[in-house]
C-alpha cells in the first residue's frame, strides 16, 4: 500500500472510532489512547476470529513506546482529519466533528464498523483504566518491554497474547457451553472478558 491510501485508510479508522466512541459518551479522546485501542482492536480481532485473515495486520505497523503501543501514521492521520474539518484537537483531546459514514469508504466501512462497534461496546463497560491495564500487562507487549525490542509488535493470530487469552478460552467455553451458540459477538465478548480479565489481572498463567 502505497503511503497516501496509507495515510487515507488510517484516518478512516480513526474517524470511525471517534464516532463509536463518542456514541458511549467519550468525547474527547488523546492520540495515545486512539493508539492503544486500534492495537487493542487489533489483537482482540486475532483472537475472535482466528480462521480469519487479521483485517489490520497488513495496514498498522505498531511498537513499543513508553505511552504504550504506537503506529507512527496515526499522527499524520489525525492531523489529515483535523486539516479537513473532521476532526477538532481540544485540551482533553481529539474530538469527532463530521458523524456520518458517508466520508468513510464503503468498503473500510462495512469491514470495521461492526468491528469496532464491538471495541467500543466492551470498553464502554470495563472502562478506559481497565482496558489499558490490560494493555500493559499484554504479553506481546510485556515481552517486547523485558527484552528491549524495538522491533514491530506483533498482531497477527500467532502473537503472545492471544495464545495466552487462548489458553482461558476451553475452560470459558465449557462454563457458557449452553449457550455459546446462540450468543452474538458483544455478548461473547462481554462474558469472556468478565471471565479473564479476574484471572490476567490477578496473574494466573
Amino acid at each position: 500500500m502505497n503511503t497516501y491510501s496509507s495515510l487515507i485508510l488510517k484516518s478512516e479508522d480513526v474517524l470511525l472510532l471517534l464516532t463509536k466512541l463518542q456514541n458511549i459518551g467519550w468525547t474527547a479522546i488523546r492520540e495515545a489512547s486512539i493508539n492503544r485501542i486500534l492495537y487493542l482492536s487489533a489483537v482482540l480481532y486475532s483472537f475472535r476470529y482466528p480462521d480469519k485473515q487479521n483485517i489490520f495486520k497488513d495496514d498498522y505497523n505498531f511498537s513499543r513506546t513508553l505511552s504504550g503501543p504506537e503506529d507512527a501514521e496515526i499522527e499524520k492521520a489525525l492531523i489529515h482529519l483535523v486539516n479537513n474539518d473532521l476532526v477538532i484537537h481540544t485540551y482533553e483531546g481529539y474530538v469527532c466533528t463530521e458523524i456520518e459514514h458517508t466520508t468513510i469508504s464503503i468498503e473500510n466501512y462495512k469491514v470495521k464498523e461492526p468491528w469496532f462497534d464491538d471495541i467500543s461496546y466492551i470498553l464502554g463497560i470495563y472502562g478506559e483504566d481497565k482496558i489499558f491495564d490490560f494493555i500493559f500487562r499484554d504479553p506481546e507487549y510485556k515481552n517486547s518491554l523485558e527484552s528491549n525490542s524495538l522491533f514491530r509488535l506483533n498482531i497477527g493470530n500467532d502473537n503472545d497474547t492471544v495464545k495466552y487469552i487462548n489458553a482461558f478460552k476451553k475452560a470459558f467455553e465449557n462454563k457458557i457451553r449452553d449457550s455459546k451458540d446462540k450468543l452474538q459477538n458483544k455478548e461473547y465478548l462481554r462474558l469472556y472478558f468478565e471471565y479473564v480479565f479476574g484471572k490476567i489481572l490477578r496473574g494466573e498463567k
